[in-house]
């Protein structure tokens, strides 16, 4: 396994132990320049949605690739965002699975790193489940449910692609765990020129999705509603009742299948190609425009969240942003 293509690897962590490179050094020589701004690079891949691929070939390249993750995680630190914590662990885990797709002799290496441990060598694999259960515990699709699984002896056969996609989420899990890094300001001061780009950079992305939102009146949105955005937003993934209950309420509401699209993005199972033929689905591409559950249907299914005392006058999550617009209880963005 070539260690600076995946520096999330204990692997890789060690060899950056046994360089011997201070962090002082990284942040002011400036023969570590190209690292710094590699770093960079990973942060601002993470705020615009992916992180751009390197292949180093040289050791030079490979010695940057290495030491620009540790570096990242420290600038990711400083700019201080929960948000950008969750996007940039999930652009990494990408970049990952991208890599994992082009290197796949080293796949099973890997694989034990991240605490898979596939019983066969080749296709098809099989692993425990209860190690299938710590990787796939957060994938809210109904494919990824262990009932949905061919399960023997305790072991479940999977393809490469599963085994790829299972150790894509555990590289999410373990790039996430520790940030934001305890730092000290002085420290944040001193990478100000490397951060104040990127800061900018994530307060216009920020911006952005607060505009989309004020446009179909987020204000005016019922609690069931508001705390499936904010777990979206989050980076959390959504059960199922729940994604069609939250697409089809946006949809209803004139916002546009692109939209509601982008809304996806930082869900750790965000695939655009097939969220994009389910919003558009339910938008009616097939004939029939979907309208959203119930309150009565959204109880059921545990998705009402918070109810206030519009909540009891309304059996409908639409009726209820409708007379919140009707009675001008909504404050016009300014």
């Amino acid at each position: 396994m070539k260690v600076s293509y995946f520096p999330f690897t204990q692997e890789a962590a060690h060899q950056v132990r046994s360089a011997g490179f201070s962090l002082e050094s990284l942040l002011d020589k400036t023969s570590f320049k190209a690292v710094r701004d590699r770093a960079a690079e990973r942060v601002w891949g993470a705020i615009i949605g992916e992180i751009p691929d390197k292949w180093p070939a040289t050791e030079a390249e490979n010695l940057m690739e290495l030491l620009s993750y540790p570096l990242s995680r420290v600038i990711v630190s400083c700019l201080d965002d929960d948000a950008l914590i969750r996007r940039y662990a999930l652009g990494e885990a990408k970049l990952a699975f991208k890599r994992m797709q082009r290197d796949k002799e080293e796949i099973i290496s890997l694989a034990n790193d991240l605490g898979l441990h596939p019983q066969d060598s080749k296709e098809p694999f099989k692993i425990h489940f209860s190690e299938y259960i710590r990787a796939a515990h957060s994938m809210r699709s109904p494919k990824w449910k262990l009932v949905n699984r061919d399960l023997k002896g305790g072991y479940i056969t999977i393809t490469r692609e599963v085994l790829m996609r299972l150790m894509e989420e555990m590289v999410r899990d373990r790039v996430i765990k520790g940030l934001p890094v305890p730092l000290e300001e002085e420290l944040c001061e001193r990478l100000a020129d490397c951060i104040r780009p990127l800061r900018l950079e994530l307060d216009k992305m920020n911006a952005r999705q607060k505009v989309n939102l004020g446009q179909v009146e987020e204000l005016a949105f019922p609690p069931c509603i508001m705390a499936m955005l904010s777990q979206v937003s989050a980076g959390q993934n959504l059960a199922h009742s729940a994604r069609f209950a939250l697409t089809s309420f946006l949809l209803q509401i004139n916002m546009s299948p692109v939209e509601v699209v982008a809304l996806f993005n930082t869900s750790p199972d965000f695939d655009e190609e097939q969220t994009r033929y389910q919003v558009e689905h339910i938008s009616g591409s097939s004939g029939t425009k979907y309208k959203p559950p119930s309150c009565a249907t959204m109880i059921t299914y545990g998705n009402c969240r918070g109810k206030d005392e519009l909540c009891n006058k309304v059996g409908h999550p639409l009726s209820y942003y409708e007379r919140k617009i009707k009675r001008g209880l909504v404050v016009q963005n300014v």
